[in-house]
């Protein structure tokens, strides 16, 4: 992954979904629930991960989100 292309992954195991936007160092972070939202240097989104997310229960979504990892050209991963 280049530092400018953003990453989608889920880990069925520890039911993270996370959206990397950037892949670049993180020096902040937010958590709110099961939410936690990583910044950069700048206070610009880097990293979200979703905890406690069962993509299971999203199933039907699955074709959805390829269709759009595709069109938006942004690599989806699911473990």
């Amino acid at each position: 992954m280049n530092k400018n292309q953003a990453k989608i992954s889920y880990d069925r195991e520890s039911k993270v979904l996370s959206l990397e936007i950037k892949k670049t160092k993180s020096v902040d972070s937010d958590i709110q629930g099961n939410v936690v939202v990583d910044y950069d240097k700048n206070g610009r989104i880097v990293k979200l991960n979703i905890y406690g997310f069962n993509f299971d229960n999203f199933h039907g979504n699955l074709k959805t989100l390829k269709d759009f990892s595709r069109a938006s050209e942004i690599p989806v991963s699911v473990k």
